[in-house]
């Protein structure tokens, strides 16, 4: 059985919870840039999807989309598939470790095996990445259930002593992590690290909507945590590249907006084929087919971005819809990622958001009375956060900021 009572020995953090910090990092135009090649990916927001579906979905991105993140089987031979059709955004193969094996003390990075004569290391999985035309390398973690700090201690050790500048920490995380009674545990090892990495959420659904204490503590993590990102998420990355995170990626379909712990099936809708479908007023993604059952007897709302020019959200259905669907959400989130960036500083930043959240409550309201079915949409438990929860960091009301 695992000990999930936090260590003695773990570090306490490092006090960027001095308000003199937080106040200098509410003031920055936006998050700070780690050194080296990850420089590159600061304040971007990439789409995390497959190979196959990235490349289908490549000819659809609005040009203000940065770039990919690919995982599957495919990941590294699909980061060279493209650099060498001439893409020159950015590409990060995603090893994806974390479906292959917990971490363990002795094992924290899932390795490939060797031919027998030679053993593979850490440094050859990242080298052999960037040689493929990955932007920069990620290191191949095992999954971390909650509470298990050595395994996490081992992974930023082995990570300090490469000498690279060009690697992002894989962080692949139970959500409980984020539960107030593990969570100083999480920051304490984190924030000790120079090193940029990229946290990943384990649960079923929504992982952070399983826990209270989700949404603040995720804002902390990456606002005292050093350079700290967010992969493989829905709109959570928004929330998180307003409260300090350098990077972040957003999945294309819902096995792509979290992780599960290795042999866990996830609970998706197996058997219907339609995709999920991000609908702008509500903020929140929803399969195609339950959009087209919600709006059956009454108009349905409808899309202006690029890539719709005016398409109804109940027409998602089948999976030939599934790279319009897609398209559709990427063109939405890189129109909310450009005015975010306007925004004159981070604390600037949050009150937009928050702003954006409580509009997007106030709307499912309205929605469910329009279509004569209580409670059709509910708001989610991160929306509802997003919403409530006082800006991060705390201060005056900026005097102006876009509105959505």
């Amino acid at each position: 059985m695992t000990d999930n009572t936090p260590r003695a020995d773990v570090p306490a953090p490092r006090p960027p919870t001095d308000s003199t910090d937080i106040t200098a990092l509410a003031r920055c135009p936006g998050p700070v840039a780690p050194g080296g090649a990850v420089a590159a990916l600061t304040d971007q927001v990439l789409v995390h999807a497959s190979y196959e579906a990235g490349a289908r979905l490549l000819p659809s991105l609005p040009p203000s989309a940065p770039g990919l993140v690919l995982g599957g089987v495919m990941a590294l031979r699909g980061v060279r598939k493209l650099r060498d059709g001439g893409y020159r955004g950015i590409l990060i193969a995603d090893p994806e470790g974390y479906k292959k094996a917990e971490a363990t003390p002795d094992v924290p990075f899932v390795l490939p095996e060797g031919d027998g004569l030679f053993s593979v290391s850490l440094d050859d999985v990242l080298r052999q990445q960037r040689e493929s035309g990955a932007s920069v390398a990620m290191t191949p973690t095992g999954y971390l259930h909650v509470g298990e700090s050595e395994p996490l201690k081992a992974a930023v050790a082995q990570v300090a002593v490469l000498d690279r500048d060009d690697v992002l920490l894989s962080v692949p995380i139970d959500a409980a992590w984020l539960k107030d009674e593990h969570f100083p545990q999480l920051l304490a090892i984190l924030s000790r690290t120079q090193a940029p990495k990229v946290v990943f959420l384990g649960g079923q659904g929504d992982p952070v909507a399983s826990h209270k204490s989700a949404v603040p503590n995720l804002r902390r993590l990456v606002s005292e945590g050093g350079h700290v990102g967010v992969f493989r998420t829905d709109l959570t990355a928004l929330d998180a590249m307003c409260h300090g995170a350098f990077v972040a990626s957003i999945g294309t379909g819902g096995s792509h907006r979290h992780i599960v712990s290795p042999g866990e099936p996830s609970r998706a809708r197996a058997q219907d084929p339609s995709p999920s479908v991000l609908y702008p007023a509500l903020m929140s993604f929803h399969k195609g087919s339950l959009l087209a059952e919600r709006f059956a007897n009454t108009p349905p709302p409808t899309c202006d971005c690029v890539s719709c020019l005016g398409r109804g959200l109940d027409g998602f259905l089948g999976r030939e819809d599934t790279v319009a669907a897609h398209a559709h959400g990427v063109h939405v989130w890189s129109e909310w990622c450009e005015e975010m960036r306007s925004c004159a500083s981070l604390a600037d930043r949050t009150w937009w958001w928050k702003h954006r959240c409580e509009v997007a409550v106030e709307a499912r309201m309205a929605v469910n009375e329009l279509i004569e079915i209580p409670d059709a949409f509910k708001v989610s438990r991160p929306l509802r956060a997003w919403a409530q929860l006082p800006p991060w960091p705390s201060g005056p009301r900026p005097t102006r900021f876009p509105v959505p």
